[in-house]
């Protein structure tokens, strides 16, 4: 019983080790296709690719450690084969950027050279023309300012020409409207007829004023009035008459026919032929609406005193005093010298 029991433990354990014997390379080499692994080996094959075999098994053991060794071999050739294309593509890529950049920098120098000379031409051209300009604007002062002198030289000279004509107009103008002073200093002509010889002439003065006929003042005392006569513009102040000369004022003899405000205060009251006056000084002054009006006084009138100034003249043997065109005849009132207005003796 027990041998039996014995040999049929022997038997299945023979029959277990045979079975591991023939299943496990089997079962190795199919492993070791599958991971692809280079450590397989196979007991079947040949002794000279230090395999072995023992039969149909190891034949085919062989056939499959073949596959996991050429899937390892392709798929470290596509590895590899991957590897080195992605190099030279990097390497095709750095040697394109870096011909990219090469030729990037040869244009920027190119154009950085190229705005260079641009700009050194701009700044040569700037220069000669702002010189240019220079130049001209140098030779259109210098023709200005000769041109300037020439034109005002000849302004100056055709100024003082014009001053000349115009002062000898004005001053014929004036003698013609107001009279003149003679040499002897008798005022004369213009206006008013005969001469004031006497009034404002030589010493004689106006008043308190100091002025003599013909003298020029440039301007106007404040109080000044103006007056007209016989078309003509005077000025009356202080007992003194001014008329327009030039720029200037003259001083003139009292016109006739000229109104002012008021009489003078050294003026007295004479009558005669049936009428009154207010005299002073030569003048013979008339009320009107507006003022006084100077006028020339109707034979008849007495005074008792000339100005200074009245000459003498003696006509077909008779002795006349004569002021400012009006004629007197001198006799005596009592001890005194009284002098009477006559009509002009010489006609």
């Amino acid at each position: 019983m027990c041998r039996s029991l014995l040999r049929v433990i022997a038997i299945q354990t023979i029959f277990v080790f045979v079975l591991f014997f023939v299943i496990q390379p089997e079962a190795i080499g199919r492993g070791g296709g599958e991971r692809g692994g280079g450590g397989g080996y196979s007991r079947e094959g040949t002794a000279s690719r230090g395999e072995f075999s023992s039969g149909k098994a190891s034949s085919q053991g062989a056939h499959r450690t073949e596959n996991p060794q050429s899937g390892r071999s392709g798929s470290t050739q596509q590895r590899e084969s991957s590897s080195q294309q992605s190099r030279s593509s990097n390497q095709e890529n750095r040697q394109s950027s870096t011909g990219k950049n090469q030729a990037q920098r040869q244009t920027d120098g190119q154009n950085a050279q190229q705005s260079h000379q641009t700009n050194e031409q701009n700044a040569q051209q700037s220069h000669q023309t702002n010189e240019q300009n220079a130049q001209q604007s140098r030779q259109g002062y210098g023709q200005n300012a000769q041109q300037s002198r020439q034109g005002y030289g000849q302004n100056a000279q055709q100024s003082r020409q014009n001053y000349g004509q115009n002062a000898e107009q004005s001053s014929q103008n004036f003698a013609n409207n107001y009279g003149s002073a003679g040499s002897g200093g008798a005022w004369s002509g213009g206006s008013s007829p005969g001469n004031w010889g006497g009034y404002y002439a030589g010493l004689a003065t106006a008043g308190a004023a100091g002025l003599a006929i013909g003298a020029t003042v440039p301007s106007l005392p404040p109080q000044a009035t103006p007056i007209a006569a016989q078309g003509n513009p005077y000025y009356y102040s202080g007992g003194v008459y001014y008329a327009p000369q030039g720029t200037s004022y003259a001083v003139v003899p009292p016109p006739r026919g000229a109104v002012i405000p008021s009489i003078p205060d050294s003026s007295t009251t004479v009558s005669g032929a049936g009428r009154s006056f207010n005299y002073s000084n030569g003048v013979f002054y008339e009320p009107a609406s507006k003022g006084y009006k100077i006028v020339e006084p109707p034979p008849g009138i007495i005074i008792t005193s000339l100005p200074k100034g009245a000459v003498t003249v003696t006509v077909n043997g008779v002795n006349y005093r004569e002021f400012g065109g009006v004629w007197y005849q001198p006799f005596y009132s009592g001890s005194e010298v009284i002098y009477q207005t006559v009509p002009n003796p010489t006609g």
